[in-house]
C-alpha cells in the first residue's frame, strides 16, 4: 500500500517534470528519487530519476538505477530511452575513469636524470656525498 494515492504521484510527477524543463535537476531528482522509492512500479519515474542524475553529473548513480530498472518490464518506448540512457551513463563513466587517469598521470612525479649521472652512478655518489 502506497502512502500516495494516485492524484498526489500524478502531481508529483507532473511538478518533477516541470522542475526538468527548467533544469532544476536537483530539485526534480529529489521528486522522482521519492516517487520511484513510493511506487517502484512507476518507471517513468525511475528513468526521470536516471536523467536527473546524469544531468547532475552522477553517472555512476545513475546507472545503478539502470540496472535496477533493467529488471523491471518496460513499455518498449521505455526501453528504447532507457538504453540511450544506459549508453550516455556508460560514455560519461569513461570519460570521468579516463580524465583520473590523466589527473594521476599529471600528478605522478616524473623521474629526473640529472646530467651528471647519465650513465656514471659512481660520479652521481660522490656528487651526493659532496652535497652538489
Amino acid at each position: 500500500m502506497s502512502l500516495l494515492d494516485r492524484k498526489q504521484v500524478d502531481f508529483l510527477y507532473w511538478h518533477a517534470v516541470s522542475k526538468t524543463r527548467m533544469a532544476d535537476f536537483e530539485g526534480a531528482g529529489a521528486i522522482f528519487r521519492l516517487l520511484h522509492a513510493a511506487c517502484p512500479e512507476r518507471t517513468d519515474a525511475g528513468l526521470g530519476r536516471v536523467y536527473c542524475l546524469m544531468r547532475q553529473g552522477d553517472p555512476e548513480a545513475a546507472a545503478s538505477v539502470v540496472a535496477a530498472l533493467r529488471r523491471q518490464p518496460l513499455r518498449p518506448e521505455q526501453m528504447a530511452l532507457l538504453g540511450r540512457l544506459h549508453r550516455r551513463c556508460e560514455s560519461d563513466r569513461a570519460r570521468a575513469a579516463l580524465r583520473l587517469r590523466t589527473l594521476a598521470r599529471r600528478a605522478a612525479p616524473a623521474a629526473v636524470a640529472m646530467p651528471h649521472t647519465l650513465g656514471d652512478d659512481a660520479m652521481a655518489r660522490r656528487a651526493a656525498e659532496q652535497g652538489h
